[in-house]
C-alpha cells in the first residue's frame, strides 16, 4: 500500500511539473506575442513631433496654445486653440481641456470606416488643392466634418475638429500644409 501511495505521489508530482513548463511555455508565447505588439506600436509615427504646432498654426492663422499627445498614444496628436484646467465640469469635478484638433497616424481599415459614414450620409469627395492623395468628409448638410490625408499602404492621417476648434475649411487648410511637409 506504501509503495502505491509513493508512486501516486511521485505520479502527481511529475504530472504537476510538466503542468507548469506548459504554463511557462504559454507565456512565453503570450510574451513574444505582445512584444510583436510593441514593436509594431514602435514603429507608429510621433504625430506631435513630427507636425509641430506652427504648421497649424500657419494654416488657421492663430495660435496653438497646447500641443500634447493622446493618452491613446503617440500616433494621436491634440493641438488646442483654446485651454483651461477647469474646461469640463463634471458631477465628479473639473477636467482640463479645450477646443482642439485631432490628428491620428491611421493604419486601420480606412475603408470600413468609409463605407459606415457613407451609410449615415457622409460623402468622401478629393480636393485638388491639398497636393496630395486625400479625402475631404462632409455631412449631410455639406459641412466639411474630417479631412484624410492618404500615405499610401492603408496608412492614413486624419484631422477632426473637437468642440469648434477649427472650420471645415480650416481643416482642408490644415491638411494642405501637413501635406506640404510631407512632400
Amino acid at each position: 500500500m506504501r509503495k502505491i501511495t509513493l508512486a501516486l505521489i511521485a505520479f502527481l508530482a511529475v504530472g504537476l511539473l510538466f503542468a507548469g513548463c506548459a504554463k511557462n511555455s504559454g507565456v512565453s508565447e503570450k510574451g513574444q506575442k505582445d512584444d510583436k505588439k510593441q514593436e509594431k506600436k514602435s514603429d507608429v509615427m510621433d504625430v506631435c513631433d513630427k507636425f509641430p504646432k506652427s504648421l497649424v498654426e500657419e494654416a488657421i492663422g492663430r495660435p496653438i496654445v497646447k500641443t500634447q499627445a493622446s493618452i491613446i498614444g503617440k500616433e494621436v496628436c491634440e493641438y488646442y486653440t483654446s485651454y483651461s484646467e477647469t474646461y469640463d465640469h463634471t458631477p465628479y469635478g473639473d477636467k482640463p481641456g479645450g477646443p482642439h484638433l485631432v490628428v491620428v497616424y491611421d493604419t486601420e481599415d480606412f475603408l470600413k470606416d468609409k463605407v459606415s459614414n457613407e451609410k449615415t450620409g457622409s460623402k468622401y469627395e478629393s480636393d485638388p488643392s491639398i497636393g496630395m492623395e486625400n479625402f475631404v468628409v462632409k455631412n449631410n448638410i455639406n459641412k466639411i466634418w474630417l479631412t484624410v490625408l492618404a500615405l499610401g499602404n492603408n496608412v492614413f492621417l486624419r484631422f477632426k475638429a473637437i468642440d469648434d476648434a477649427v472650420t471645415g475649411e480650416e481643416l482642408v487648410k490644415i491638411a494642405t500644409k501637413f501635406a506640404e511637409k510631407i512632400k
